[in-house]
């Protein structure tokens, strides 16, 4: 008689991956995949969550600018620093929409179409 072993139910042979591990590694594969998802997701709109600090301090640049227009045109002698000073300001706000009202925007434009040759 030939060496055979005889295999019971309750023997320890293996016989590949039974189906509970397939499926705890389609769900490691799943939970990875969607983490990976919202950290794209949440670095792509990355500019969203900031802009409120960045609009403050494009708004508080603006206001500088705006003191710094008037200040400048009380002086007759500067009127090529007035014109820059205030061209700066109207393309900052023009070039920055997310943070200044629609009005704010229209009176920018309304400056730059003035000032356009200066």
């Amino acid at each position: 008689m030939e060496n055979s072993t005889a295999q019971t139910p309750g023997s320890s042979v293996r016989r590949g991956p039974v189906p509970w591990m397939i499926l705890c590694l389609v769900l490691a594969s799943a939970v990875l995949a969607l983490g990976g998802f919202l950290t794209g997701r949440a670095a792509a709109t990355g500019g969203e969550d900031k802009g409120g600090a960045d609009c403050s301090k494009l708004k508080k640049t603006a206001e500088k600018l705006r003191g710094e227009t008037q200040r400048l045109e009380t002086l007759e002698d500067e009127p090529e620093e007035w014109i820059h000073s205030l061209r700066t300001g109207a393309y900052l706000i023009k070039q920055n929409p997310d943070c200044f009202t629609a009005e704010a925007r229209a009176k920018a434009q309304a400056t730059l179409d003035q000032y356009e040759d200066a």
